[in-house]
């Protein structure tokens, strides 16, 4: 396997993951920094 077929995986496994987990990941990042908001 040459270094450009694995950068091409990983690549394509982070963009499948931020798809699956991207709304949850923005809704919870929102909540902390409201957290974060109301502490400070």
């Amino acid at each position: 396997m040459c270094a450009q077929s694995v950068t091409l995986m990983t690549a394509g496994l982070v963009v499948a993951l931020w798809a699956l987990a991207g709304e949850a990941f923005t809704s919870m990042f929102q909540d902390a920094m409201n957290k974060v908001r109301g502490a400070g």
